[in-house]
């Protein structure tokens, strides 16, 4: 984002006291963009739909003397904005209503929207089992050919073992902060996120540089950890736990969760278990059962059947619906919405009448693909 007064305005709106993620979007979408947020706050004021708190603070200057700063630091430090009406938004955060209205990042070469995007979390007490499986699942991707991009949390246990197996093998990887770039938590952990950042990987957050440390900043990272995935695993858990809010967060955004199952008497399992057990999450053996489940192991279609597509018998719209799949390969209707311009309200079932016809394949976690 560069150094401009619109790039101000977006990185001031997060910055209002007492405003979160959904109220800064609201606020957007009510005045325009972030820049009218500011300079219609008469006319916001008037409409009485937001606390008149929020609306005062919008007088102060040294909301946007901050945001200046946060701008500065951010070209200093080698640190990008994304704000959520960017192109490079990614298309799976987009979708969940409480996505942050921007983020941070430091690194490169992680696009979320072409990968396959995998959330691997669990305890911070995950053992050598689980450190074992985690290994076992990035290494088995990277075999099959799988362009994987591995999310998680950068917290000691599970995390770490994610990050440290996507780097050993080398798969890109995503962590995603519960704090600004002004620290890195836990500490010992500060090498492997350079690591990550040398490598073909991304840090991510929310937070400001110099945001406060909160320990309710954890569990709304996990939102994020869950809305940048296709599916998210989880590898142990115990009764109570960060995974299981991933999980819940996973299910609200209708992502696919899976879960190693374990032994009934280990508790490093008992979250596990019972989300297999409650239906919440579909029981992981590695990472042929992953591959198998989402569908990533289809066959490519031989030339010749691609071809006798062009003389089935479809409509224009239908006909769009299929180059946009052929164009960008597996997609979700929001992907195939926008590279075919029909409203997500008509393409339900015009999809359903492809799949009658042969044409298309759904996938899990409402994807499609051309047979």
């Amino acid at each position: 984002m560069e150094l401009n007064q619109d790039a101000v305005y977006s990185v001031a709106v997060t910055m209002i006291p007492g405003v979160g993620s959904s109220t800064a979007r609201k606020l957007v979408n009510w005045a325009g963009d972030a820049r009218q947020v500011f300079e219609k706050r008469d006319l916001l004021r008037a409409s009485g739909k937001f606390p008149q708190k929020i609306v005062e603070a919008l007088s102060s200057q040294s909301i946007i003397d901050d945001a200046k700063r946060q701008i500065d630091l951010a070209i200093k430090n080698n640190i990008s904005i994304t704000y959520y009406q960017d192109n490079s938004y990614p298309r799976k955060l987009a979708q969940c209503d409480d996505a942050p209205i921007l983020y941070y990042t430091k690194g490169g070469g992680v696009n979320f929207d072409t990968c396959r995007t995998i959330g691997i979390v669990g305890s911070r007490l995950t053992d050598s089992e689980g450190r074992d499986n985690i290994y076992a699942l990035v290494e088995g991707l990277k075999a099959d050919g799988i362009r994987a991009v591995i999310v998680s949390g950068l917290a000691a246990g599970a995390d770490t073992y994610a990050h440290q197996a996507s780097i050993k093998f080398g798969v890109p990887t995503a962590a995603v902060l519960g704090h600004g770039f002004d620290m890195i938590y836990p500490a010992e952990n500060r090498e492997m996120s350079e690591q990550i950042v040398r490598g073909a990987g991304m840090l991510i957050t929310e937070y400001y540089y110099g945001h406060p440390v909160s320990k309710t900043n954890f569990p709304r990272r996990n939102r994020i950890v869950a809305g940048l995935c296709d599916a998210l695993i989880i590898v142990q858990s115990r009764k109570k736990g960060g995974a299981l809010i991933t999980a819940e967060y996973s299910s609200q955004y209708r992502r696919e969760v899976f879960a190693f199952p374990g032994r009934a008497t280990d508790k490093n399992y008992t979250g596990c278990n019972q989300l297999i057990c409650d239906g919440k999450a579909t029981l992981l053996t590695g990472h042929a059962a992953l591959e198998q489940l989402m569908g990533w192991n289809t066959p490519k279609i031989s030339d010749p059947v691609q071809t006798e597509l062009e003389f089935c018998s479809l409509d224009p719209k239908e006909i769009r619906i299929v180059d946009a799949l052929r164009k960008n390969g597996e997609s979700g209707i929001d992907l195939i919405s926008a590279e075919s311009g029909i409203p997500m309200s008509e393409l339900s079932p015009i999809l359903l009448t492809l799949e009658f016809k042969d044409v298309i394949k759904s996938l899990p976690g409402k994807r499609y693909q051309v047979l």
